[in-house]
């Protein structure tokens, strides 16, 4: 049975008109902080809600770019799911024992982990995105329930995004531009 997923991105308006126009067209993220992240790669949200929220984040930010949101209907058949600790374990000693062999500095961040993985140990072949949960400390916690950000207790909350990073454009079957609705540009972030 095959697996797939809606997945939002939001980006500077002509590269997502490129990236749904064209065949085998990816968004390769250049920010800087993808190294503590997923690496290499276009980043996707999994809801609508966190997309316009990023849409918002960059349209204030760069009030002289324009920006959207695409859509996309993706396959999970070749998902390496960092959100189960099984594989979230058997990565680190699978890094672990890399780098012994390699005699590679094991205290990298997550993105130059996965880069390595990816350009140098055959993922490529094996994955085309990757999932993981972000913790986004910044999350308003007066909505519909509460939660608290500096327990350890087990509760809901909204402060845990799940993203994903597509490394191979072939999982992607469908792809769309997002129509803007007005009332979602204009809120501040």
């Amino acid at each position: 049975m095959e697996s797939k997923i809606i997945l939002y991105h939001s980006n500077e308006k002509e590269k997502c008109k490129e990236f749904v126009n064209k065949e085998n067209t990816l968004i390769i993220s250049k920010n800087l902080r993808d190294d503590i992240w997923l690496g290499k790669g276009m980043y996707f949200w999994d809801n609508i809600g966190n997309a316009k929220w990023w849409h918002r984040k960059q349209s204030n930010r760069y009030p002289e770019k324009k920006y959207c949101i695409t859509i996309a209907n993706a396959t999970l058949n070749k998902l390496l799911d960092l959100t189960n600790y099984e594989i979230y374990m058997s990565l680190d000693k699978l890094w672990e024992n890399i780098c012994k062999l390699c005699n590679y500095n094991s205290n990298v961040p997550l993105g130059k982990k996965l880069n390595f993985l990816f350009d140098s140990f055959g993922f490529e072949e094996k994955y085309d995105l990757i999932k993981v949960y972000g913790k986004y400390n910044g999350t308003p916690n007066n909505g519909f329930f509460q939660f608290d950000y500096n327990t350890m207790k087990t509760e809901p909350t909204i402060a845990v995004k799940c993203i994903y990073n597509v490394k191979n454009v072939s999982c992607i079957i469908e792809k769309d531009l997002v129509k803007e609705e007005k009332e979602w540009i204009k809120k501040k972030v």
